[in-house]
């Protein structure tokens, strides 16, 4: 890092290298930018590599089994949405408060987070093995899937487990070995892919996707217990009462937030998909979606690391610096945004065509998707900061804001624009709960400054 800090100061213009210096000279800055060059540079690794594995996955299964494959694949994950249980943003919250201030309950928590996920996760996995038959007839439309749906219940328990533990990480602020642990799970990926596959084919590839959970839980372990070890904690199943208190304070209401935009979404889906050529309108749709991932990736993979810089800020009463931040970041958030989705906007023509000849109607879709995509990057931002500052009930009742408005919305939109009505509804979500967010962090914080103005 700091052979690359001295490469950008030695490289940049005159004028701005005091700037650089300046903001080598803040330890905040400092804590940021460590964080962000090793989330980002694991985040883009690990895609590329997770594509590498995709493609390799595609050719050996085939059109047909891939396209089943990837089925399986969001299933077990809406059931993994219900095993994690908000465990990892929790870790991630009470690890970054307590570690310096309070290390036996860190440890105490710690250790919650990763009973719970297991309980969580095997509750879970428990439900597919069940369940998996049902599913594969009543939903998948195909029973064969049924052994792969049962498997999975495995992958659901390790991905539990793994949320627990990164979350735990980023807690700690130690993204540096986070990134290698996700480097080394998707390297290790491509060969369990390419062997499982060759092997067992369906099912092989539902294999090595849980081999590589595993391992990544196993790396996840060892240097989870290096930090604690720096930092002299040590793991306790012991609960008192305040682990117990943080389920209804921050664990339930993050759970519950999580379900309640991943069924808001699904709902307004499913009313596009019942329309007359609703499955072209949610191509044109999911093709957009696709690029404005760019739009969200930095500010999302950023997001990562400001979460437990905010909440250990808030914890130890700096709610000026904690204020300072989130307006800092708000501004970057909205100028990296831009200058992404102002591009794409401008070429949207040209990308779609490169989808095919029956895509190039969904230029409207593309430019509205993309305008959403910046309120998002600022809704994510916000979400952050008050799950951080303990308002986790307050974070539920926006998102349960934002998918009444989806789904208010959706129903006269979808039936007069089809996909263009989707995409606006959720655009005219995004931005009153970004206004919402706004009037109650820019309060909550303004109010916390004025009480502790006297203090200091």
């Amino acid at each position: 890092m700091q052979r690359v800090a001295s490469w950008i100061i030695a490289v940049s213009p005159e004028s701005i290298r005091p700037f650089w210096l300046r903001l080598r000279s803040s330890p905040m800055a400092a804590r940021i930018a460590r964080g962000t060059f090793w989330t980002v540079s694991g985040a883009i690794i690990s895609r590329l590599l997770g594509l590498a594995s995709s493609v390799i996955m595609a050719r050996l299964l085939g059109k047909t089994h891939f396209g089943e494959f990837s089925t399986i694949q969001s299933t077990i994950g809406m059931f993994g949405t219900f095993a994690g249980l908000g465990i990892g943003i929790t870790a991630t919250k009470y690890v970054a408060e307590l570690r310096e201030r309070d290390p036996a309950r860190c440890g105490r928590v710690i250790g919650f987070s990763l009973g719970a996920a297991l309980i969580g996760g095997a509750a879970a996995g428990l439900g597919l093995v069940l369940f998996g038959g049902w599913l594969a007839a009543h939903t998948l439309a195909d029973t064969s899937l049924a052994p792969l749906l049962r498997a999975g219940g495995a992958l659901v328990i390790f991905s539990a487990l793994q949320g627990a533990y990164l979350g735990a990480l980023a807690g700690f602020e130690a993204f540096k070995q986070t990134a290698w642990v996700i480097w080394a799970g998707s390297l290790a990926g491509i060969p369990l892919a390419i062997v499982c596959t060759i092997w067992l084919g369906l099912m092989g590839a539902v294999w090595a996707l849980i081999l590589q959970t595993a391992f990544i839980c196993v790396l996840s372990h060892w240097a989870l217990r290096q930090e604690m070890a720096r930092a002299n904690i040590r793991t306790s199943f012991a609960l008192s009462l305040h682990e117990w208190s943080m389920l209804m304070r921050f664990t339930l209401p993050v759970f519950i937030s999580t379900m309640l935009a991943t069924q808001a979404g699904w709902l307004s889906r499913t009313l596009l998909v019942n329309q007359p050529s609703g499955y072209d309108q949610m191509a044109l749709i999911s093709a957009a979606n696709s690029w404005m991932n760019l739009v969200n990736f930095l500010p999302w993979t950023m997001g990562g690391v400001l979460a437990p810089i905010f909440a250990n800020l808030y914890a130890t009463h700096r709610r000026a610096d904690f204020l300072k931040l989130l307006r800092h970041n708000l501004l970057l958030n909205i100028g990296v945004g831009l200058a992404v989705a102002l591009p794409l906007m401008l070429f949207a023509s040209l990308i779609l065509r490169g989808y095919g000849r029956d895509f190039r109607e969904g230029v409207p879709i593309f430019v509205l998707t993309m305008i959403c995509g910046l309120f998002i990057t600022l809704n994510n931002l916000f979400s952050r900061a008050m799950q951080s500052a303990g308002k986790a009930w307050i974070d539920l009742a926006s998102n349960g804001l934002w998918a009444l408005v989806v789904l208010a919305g959706c129903w006269p939109l979808v039936h007069s624009y089809q996909g263009l009505g989707l995409v606006g509804a959720h655009t005219l979500a995004a931005l009153a709960l970004l206004i919402w967010q706004w009037l109650f962090v820019r309060r909550l914080l303004q109010n916390a400054c004025q009480r502790t103005a006297p203090a200091s």
